[in-house]
């Protein structure tokens, strides 16, 4: 097991030194899955569907982190999915397979595509430098915000559920208004963006503090998270994204982090784009297959 973890980081470190969190494997608990030249650890994770998170997955995720090594690494990936797809039993609705993986490590990701996995979204990143950023039409979010960045916040969800793996819930209003008002707005890193008087976009990111549960996958800290960011369709086009991205990592980096990271939908025809003409790249791959719906 050891060997095949030491195999897998120095490959992984050779192609992509800033992806943190491969020179081991956590446990959890579980007893590891195994293969040739492989070694994986599946968890489950069943989701209320009345919390937020509902809104952005599928209710119930196999996930396996998986460790490959030796001369074909695709050949163990693949043979590792097997032993673990072969082994699920589950009766859940909603339910879909997740692979996360190092998107420069590009040597066995074949093994996913050729048993139905996609690449749906990928956390992606952006060292970050001090800079002045001139945003005149921008300013900190308030609580006297909360009605239009909780409506901007669905529009956002609803926009990305076209993709297959965000979902539109009778409770995400009610939980993203919570998560605004118990983290977001009182705190100085969500801005919006005014047009013609009106606000039109939104920003939130989580400061280190909160971004710890993804800084591990990133080796260059301190870690923000952008969460957050939608402008209105009418006003695409005009830069209103760009000046909410530059003002919040710059805040960020005046404030010492390092990087930001980011969660995008890989089909979305509009962020993959967008988020590479502002510097940020692909760091972790999520490989997803979803699960046909069962009935009772």
């Amino acid at each position: 097991m050891d060997e095949v973890i030491k195999g897998h980081a120095a490959r992984v470190r050779a192609v992509d030194p800033l992806v943190g969190g491969h020179d081991d494997l956590r446990e959890r608990g579980e007893e590891p899955l195994r293969a040739r030249d492989a070694v994986g650890v599946a968890s489950v994770d069943r989701i209320d569907p009345g919390s937020l998170r509902a809104s952005w997955s599928p209710l119930t995720v196999h996930r396996l982190e998986a460790r490959v090594a030796g001369p074909d690494p695709e050949a163990a990936l693949g043979g590792l999915v097997d032993r673990w797809i072969g082994a699920l039993r589950s009766g859940d609705p909603e339910q879909a397979l997740v692979v996360p993986w190092p998107s420069r490590d590009t040597a066995p990701v074949r093994a996913l595509a050729v048993r139905g996995f996609a690449p749906i979204a990928v956390s992606a990143v952006r060292r970050l430098r001090k800079r002045s950023v001139r945003a005149s039409a921008i300013r900190r979010a308030t609580l006297a915000d909360l009605e239009v960045v909780t409506w901007l916040y669905e529009r956002l969800v609803a926009f990305d559920a076209q993709f297959g793996w965000v979902t539109v819930r009778a409770s995400t209003s009610a939980r993203i208004r919570e998560l605004l008002v118990g983290e977001a707005l009182p705190l100085e890193w969500c801005w919006v963006a005014e047009v013609e008087g009106e606000v039109a976009g939104v920003v939130i990111v989580s400061p280190p503090e909160r971004s710890r549960w993804i800084a591990r996958s990133v080796n260059a800290r301190p870690v923000a998270y952008l969460g957050v960011l939608y402008v209105e369709p009418s006003v695409r086009g005009q830069g209103v994204g760009t000046a909410l991205t530059e003002i919040a990592q710059s805040h960020a980096a005046a404030h010492g982090v390092h990087s930001m990271v980011l969660h995008h939908a890989l089909p979305n025809p509009f962020s993959a784009p967008f988020w590479a003409r502002r510097g940020y790249r692909p760091l972790i791959t999520q490989w997803v297959r979803h699960l046909p719906q069962t009935t009772g």
